[in-house]
């Protein structure tokens, strides 16, 4: 450890612009010193007291094992309630090294917000201290609404429980946001998420919209109700005690207030206080004959945790291209391939889609496509629905389901010389922008053929042992799948299916890893050709795992 210690100190001597003010020495934990920065631009160089941890040169999970910390500097930008700035490095195993990094980053960190007070285009969030009230902590998921709020004003919050899960080693409660009233009341506006969500039970909070962050500094969130004094008015005080004054048989139970404030000229976040009936940090007094609400501001505030959970956040580490998650889709058997096709897209941002299938989902369903085991026997069309819906709180199915497949296959194969209705399933299939045939369903293939659908339709077809996924997306479809699977185009063994017990037709055999492989790649290329507006074509893709895994995409 002394070795150590040395080094510290020697690299520290050696690093131009930076003098030890006082020598690094082990502590119980951390080894600690203190030096100075110079970065030209400034009048004299900073002080900071550095620590640094026994795990150092690598990091602790996501956080670096070094800090440098100033506490005169707590009004700048990236810098820490305990006075530390943020730093992220470079990875490095050598001690030496790694302490080069992070002082070259100390000083890109004086530049930028210190000299030259730079502010970031990203939304910096306060800092929270994220604890538990009453031995639990809680947490908020808001989203986007349509509509204004003015400043001061305040009223009631429906809101739902999620789930009750564990917070590292504590316990959690989720909830989302669900609509605002105001005090009389009346609804002002009604948060979107999809159908299961708003079925959720409701409880109930209180709101303010602020308009100005509850921070110092734009840094740090209020932690004394004191500090609230000039931004709460009268009236919302007064309204606040009125609350706990009525709610007495609620004595004791938790009351969540969101606080909200903008953060850009049209985009608001929303921090949560959890209050305590019978135990609100207000009392009424009297003063110059007149009764007021006065804020017992020797209290620390309990702030929860808040998500803003909109679209945008939501996906916004990454979605597929418009065509598809502004598009309307169906997708036509929800199998292995159907349903890891819908998967997908639903995680990808897309929120319109609609499936049809008219099978049901059995356990060994289960290996090598999206559904649990936990649903047991039931529609494969209800199940999808309900495990995509728990997957992004923005999917929202129109049409699709188990009637609407048993409808959908009888009328098309039986009434396919029947004009008018095969107008009308070609009027309802073009409500469609795109349309995935995923049923291995020769028939359908045929019948879809014949009709005149000027939507972008794809049928995804993978050969025994996934050795190849074959794309037809031209109006040439049926022949195409024709000849590649049955005109011996494509090379692969027709007899070694998997026969499950009973009267059933046999199944290719393929892992859920195989299938999801060739899916993943074909919905890569079909993005892609939107990405670059260009024409999608018939292709295939093959796999080759003789010596090691190979794949190839081939366009006809």
């Amino acid at each position: 450890m002394n070795d150590r210690v040395t080094e510290i100190n020697t690299v520290i001597e050696s690093t131009p612009d930076v003098k030890l003010i006082k020598p690094f020495e082990q502590g119980k934990f951390d080894i600690e010193g203190c030096i100075s920065v110079f970065v030209e631009g400034l009048e004299k160089a900073l002080n900071f007291n550095v620590s640094i941890s026994p795990q150092y040169p690598f990091k602790s999970h996501d956080t670096e094992t070094i800090k440098f910390s100033n506490d005169d500097l707590l009004e700048h930008r990236h810098i820490m309630g305990n006075g530390s700035i943020c730093i992220h490095t470079a990875h490095s195993p050598l001690l030496s090294e790694k302490l080069g990094y992070d002082i070259a980053s100390v000083k890109a960190w004086i530049k930028k917000y210190y000299i030259n007070k730079d502010t970031d285009t990203h939304y910096e969030h306060l800092i929270v201290s994220e604890k538990a009230f009453k031995s639990n902590h809680f947490a908020f998921f808001f989203n986007e609404v349509e509509y204004t709020f003015s400043k001061n004003q305040y009223g009631f919050v429906d809101y739902s429980t999620l789930s009750n899960g564990v917070f590292y080693k504590d316990r959690i409660n989720s909830n989302i946001v669900q609509k605002f009233y105001d005090r009389n009341r009346k609804i002002l506006a009604d948060v979107k998420w999809n159908f299961q969500f708003k079925s959720l039970p409701i409880g109930g909070g209180l709101f303010i919209f602020l308009k100005d962050a509850p921070s110092n500094n734009q840094r740090w969130i209020f932690d004394n109700w004191n500090e609230f004094e000039t931004l709460l008015p009268q009236d919302f005080l007064k309204f606040l005690h009125s609350i706990e004054k009525n709610a007495t048989k609620d004595k004791g139970k938790q009351l969540p207030l969101f606080v909200g404030y903008n953060i850009s000229v049209t985009e608001i976040h929303w921090q949560v206080i959890m209050l305590e009936i019978g135990n609100f940090p207000v009392y009424g007094e009297k003063v110059n004959q007149q009764w007021l609400t006065i804020i017992d501001g020797n209290r620390s505030i309990d702030w929860a945790m808040t998500r803003n959970c909109s679209y945008k956040y939501f996906f916004g580490r990454g979605r597929l291209k418009e065509k598809l998650t502004n598009g309307k889709i169906l997708i036509i058997g929800i199998g292995a391939i159907g349903s890891i096709v819908a998967k997908t897209l639903v995680r990808s941002g897309c929120t319109k889609v609609d499936f049809i299938d008219y099978d049901i989902k059995e356990p060994e369903n289960v290996c090598r496509s999206e559904y649990s085991f936990f649903t047991g026997i039931t529609n494969k069309t209800n199940d999808l629905i309900n495990e995509m819906c728990l997957i992004s709180p923005f999917f929202e199915p129109t049409n699709g389901g188990y009637d609407y497949s048993e409808a959908f296959d009888f009328f098309l194969k039986s009434h396919l010389t029947d004009t008018t209705i095969k107008k009308e399933i070609e009027k309802w299939l073009n409500e469609y922008d795109v349309i995935f045939d995923c049923s291995a369903d020769n028939d359908l293939l045929y019948v879809l053929s014949q009709l005149k659908i000027d939507t972008t339709l794809l049928n995804l077809s993978i050969s025994n042992h996934a050795k190849q996924l074959v794309c037809a997306i031209e109006q040439n479809r049926y022949e195409f799948i024709s000849t590649q699977f049955n005109g011996n185009v494509l090379k692969f063994d027709v007899d070694d299916l998997h026969n499950p017990s009973g009267c059933w037709n046999p199944t290719f055999k393929a892992s859920y890893n195989d299938i999801n492989m060739l899916v993943q790649f074909a919905i890569k290329h079909i993005n892609l050709r939107f990405e670059q507006d260009k024409a999608l074509r018939n292709f295939v893709i093959e796999t080759d795992d003789t010596d090691y895994l190979t794949i190839k995409l081939k366009e006809f």
